[in-house]
């Protein structure tokens, strides 16, 4: 009896070594194989084995941006050695595969949508227009925001969709040149020469506040100084400031002259305005260039490549802006750009830099917020509004501990209130997320950034995809208005 007990001791004592050896062989090798959203791709214009021509009279000297795609998933592999793994650091934040499942699920959640979808109608009937017949009209999207929209990732990835499902009507409106560091609009190349001054960009002064469309634009006084643009277009359209002694521009398109325009005021007492120089160009890849010729002030407030119809998503981003820097462009600059533009939804995606300030009340920003509703209504009268309220946030907690940020709940709820009183969509991209504390999910997965505020190339693919994806089942259960005809009865 005594050798058969012990006996039986030694095989259960084998058996547990054996379960803890292959428990500690699963801890140790994390599974990389994940199942993720496809990442959305950028158009791309079609410049096989062709160079970009340049001008003869441009200066020697310039600054070349070039456009990179949107990020592709990076596949990570995690090992921990056995001796380092700290089970209750594993038990609180669970494996890669059980974190990435839960934004997924967040992600792919139908309880978390558009908020007052009513308000995008208008939006959906030129939609529901350009199915009808792909070939009718142009509908034009356009994003302001800050550094989340600056980058071109998220509103890229969007661009990607909704042309994909509407037709490609071309990148849209543009800032001029290079203006900041990281500028880029994916499917087009820019460069500039190095004579221009930056106006918007400096967010503590921005000068006159002539800025245009877009909040940025670029100012000379001397001749040479050109700006290049290569992009898969119809049409351009090259935006700048009509003012007292301006100079002219020469407009080339593959290096052939095809306008030069004054950009002087005919009325010495008028107040500067906009002005526009339009013109159709065969389909296909362009480079564009505009140069100065006069020892004149030029100010170029920006370019716009377009297709004859499809979508346009249009990003209008400046890294560290707020919601009120909105406020403080020209109105009557920005109204008369605007109102040609005529796009059918305006896209407001502030609050990240804001959620930081402590001089923002959640009433003071409310306030602010409503009249920037209001000028948006006097520049695009027929245009739907979308707020995109801003993502979760993670603060540094010592030298490895991330905390959540509390700052952003009075943004969220000031931008809520706002949108339901003035009748905007309003999409809680925090929620979206998975709400508060969803920051370090994201950067753990790789999905956001080590700063815990911005995402990488792949995490705003899937923000964008759920932006998308809450529209467009909206877009597909709304009713279109009836016609007369179709609502006449015998």
């Amino acid at each position: 009896m005594l050798f058969r007990g012990l006996a039986t001791a030694l095989l259960l004592l084998a058996i547990s070594g054996s379960a803890t050896s292959l428990a500690s062989s699963a801890e140790t090798s994390t599974v990389t194989s994940i199942k993720r959203a496809p990442i959305a791709k950028p158009f791309k214009t079609k410049t096989k084995g062709r160079k970009p021509k340049h001008s003869s009279k441009t200066p020697s000297t310039k600054s070349v941006s070039s456009t990179p795609t949107l990020s592709k998933p990076t596949s990570t592999t995690h090992t921990t050695a056995a001796a380092t793994v700290r089970p209750a650091k594993l038990t609180a934040l669970g494996s890669r595969e059980a974190i990435t499942a839960r934004v997924m699920h967040s992600l792919a959640s139908t309880k978390v949508g558009l908020e007052n979808p009513r308000a995008l109608q208008p939006f959906f009937d030129q939609l529901h227009q350009l199915e009808a017949d792909p070939k009718a009209q142009l509908v034009r999207v356009i994003q302001f925001g800050d550094s989340h929209t600056a980058g071109d990732s998220f509103t890229g990835a969007l661009r990607t969709l909704f042309q994909q499902k509407f037709g490609d009507g071309g990148a849209g409106f543009q800032f001029a040149g290079y203006p900041f560091a990281g500028y880029h609009i994916h499917g087009t190349k820019r460069a500039q020469s190095t004579g221009w001054m930056a106006l918007g960009t400096h967010l503590k002064d921005i000068g006159d506040g002539m800025v245009g469309m877009g909040g940025v634009s670029l100012s000379t006084d001397a001749a040479g100084n050109w700006v290049s643009l290569d992009a898969d277009a119809t049409s351009l359209q090259v935006q700048y400031l009509i003012q007292p002694n301006g100079g002219s521009i020469e407009i080339r398109d593959n290096d052939t002259l095809i306008a030069t325009v004054s950009t002087a005021s005919t009325d010495a007492l008028a107040p500067d305005t906009a002005g526009h120089f339009d013109a159709p160009v065969e389909p296909g890849p362009h480079h564009f260039e505009v140069l100065t010729i006069d020892q004149a002030p030029v100010r170029l407030l920006g370019l716009s490549t377009e297709n004859a119809a499809g979508v346009t998503y249009e990003a209008a981003g400046i890294n560290g802006a707020e919601a009120s820097l909105f406020l403080r462009w020209n109105e009557a600059l920005q109204q008369t750009l605007m109102l040609e533009t005529n796009p059918a939804l305006i896209v407001l995606s502030y609050g990240t830099n804001e959620a930081g300030d402590r001089n923002w009340t959640e009433e003071a920003y409310a306030a602010m917020f409503q009249r920037i509703i209001e000028r948006c209504r006097r520049l695009a009268p027929r245009a739907s509004i979308l707020v995109v309220g801003p993502p979760d946030r993670a603060l540094r907690a010592g030298r490895r501990a991330w905390k959540p940020f509390a700052g952003v709940d009075r943004i969220v709820a000031a931008q809520r209130s706002v949108c339901r009183q003035m009748h905007c969509a309003y999409w809680d991209q925090r929620s979206r997320m998975g709400g508060l504390g969803s920051m370090r999910d994201w950067a753990s997965i790789g999905w956001a950034q080590p700063d815990h505020t911005h995402f990488t190339g792949e995490g705003y693919t899937e923000l964008a995809s759920a932006l998308f994806s809450d529209i467009v089942q909206q877009y597909d259960t709304y009713e279109t208005p009836l016609t007369r005809a179709q609502g006449e009865t015998k």
